[in-house]
């Protein structure tokens, strides 16, 4: 049965009445109409899936009846459901299927008529397993852009290898960029795999895949690996090894980067701030504040006159407070910037002018606060202002929209299918 692009099309849905800013808001969001079946759990699938949304997509997850995703009910709860998941799955929809089931298995097929993407977060082999990888959906429909997002990738030796956000990082050799160290390697507090090896890279696949379908007619299956991602992030410091004077591992361009006009400083009260005064002009500024004139031309000393350097800064930064310091240089442009908490910086004034921060009214949770989509649309709402589905909760209403009838419907949770 093959579907044509008419078949995707749906009604715009309407955006909010206000954008960010307080702009009025009189288009609707990108990627409304589009309908996305989310196959994925846990992090980097609903990252994804949450930035689709929060752009407009109709995002549907398809989850186990009677457990769902992890994340659900994972500690520390707010009250019924883990806050993880709370923060991930805003605004989506959510339908319970067995897809072990042959009944299952025809209703997510039947899903897939009107969808748009389909989002999988299996390994290697579990939905062709169950027929319904992209060569089974591309067969009946054609347009279906299908994202296959795994820790490896599709193919090669590690493809079915179990591995977790910190796995990759230590696969990839990532992890000693993140945290410092090559001689001592630790655990990170931030899963950048997850986030931007996995769910960003996943978000680029599928909207260029639907920018071609738009263009030739036909889907594409896209193949995202964690640590493929990963990897690219290294490009910037491995092109390196294309200068033959340099070795490709062990010189000093494997450290994180720090020199004493690019680093972190103690202040006066115990806080800390941030000089970044890369270019010259800012590196000046920097030695004109704190009476280092001498210094301007001996930037990027080495050795035992960049320790100099370095203690005479340190020396300097702990003579004022934090807040002393951000005054002065407020003035005196030099990259000079406070180390904030991330709630110093969502209650700060840029992050409230930006409107960074959602309300959201949970009907159980209560009030919760979200960070909003970072991507800003002019005269569109700030999207995804409604709270998470329950599980399961549009079930019938999909299944019926399918054309599934209710005897159908209830047959099928009578059989523990849905």
């Amino acid at each position: 049965m093959e579907m044509t692009l008419e078949d995707h099309s749906r009604k715009q849905v309407a955006a909010p009445t206000l954008a960010a800013g307080g702009a009025a808001a009189n288009k609707p969001q990108p990627l409304a109409g589009f309908r996305i079946l989310d196959l994925t759990r846990l992090l980097p699938g609903a990252y994804c899936t949450q930035m689709l949304a929060d752009m407009g997509a109709e995002v549907i997850k398809v989850e186990q009846p009677g457990v769902g995703d992890y994340w659900r009910w994972m500690e520390p709860k707010v009250k019924r459901h883990g806050y993880q998941f709370l923060a991930l799955n805003r605004g989506k929809k959510s339908i319970t299927l067995d897809l072990k089931r042959p009944e299952g298995r025809d209703a997510f097929i039947a899903l897939c008529k009107s969808a748009d993407v389909v989002f999988d977060g299996f390994r290697p082999g579990v939905m062709k397993r169950l027929g319904l990888d992209s060569d089974s959906l591309h067969a009946i429909y054609p347009t279906l852009v299908y994202c296959a997002m795994s820790g490896f990738g599709q193919d090669g030796p590690d493809a079915l290898v179990a591995a977790h956000d910190l796995n990759y990082q230590g696969m990839t050799g990532i992890l000693h960029y993140v945290n410092g160290s090559t001689n001592a390697p630790h655990a990170t507090a931030l899963p950048v795999a997850d986030l931007g090896g996995g769910a960003l890279m996943a978000i680029a696949g599928i909207l260029a895949a639907l920018i071609e379908r738009e263009r030739t007619g036909k889907g594409r299956t896209v193949d995202v690996s964690v640590a493929d991602g990963l990897l690219s992030w290294a490009s910037f410091m491995t092109s390196k090894w294309n200068v033959a004077a340099l070795p490709q591992e062990g010189s000093p361009f494997d450290e994180p980067f720090d020199k004493p006009f690019y680093s972190v400083y103690e202040t006066g009260d115990g806080r800390h701030l941030v000089v970044g005064a890369y270019e010259p002009k800012f590196w000046k500024t920097l030695c004109d504040v704190l009476s280092l004139d001498h210094w301007v031309d001996r930037q990027w000393v080495e050795g035992p006159q960049e320790q100099e350097l370095r203690h005479l800064l340190a020396n300097a930064f702990k003579t004022k407070t934090l807040a002393e310091w951000m005054e002065i240089f407020s003035t005196s442009e030099a990259c000079v910037t406070p180390v904030l908490s991330v709630k110093e910086a969502l209650d700060g004034p840029q992050a409230r002018a930006r409107g960074s921060v959602l309300t959201i009214q949970d009907p159980v949770e209560g009030e919760l606060k979200h960070i909003a989509c970072p991507i800003r649309f002019d005269s569109v709402a700030l999207g995804c202002v409604e709270p998470c589905p329950p599980l399961g909760r549009e079930t019938d209403s999909l299944l019926s929209d399918a054309g599934f009838s209710d005897q159908a419907i209830a047959a099928m949770r009578d059989a523990g299918v849905i």
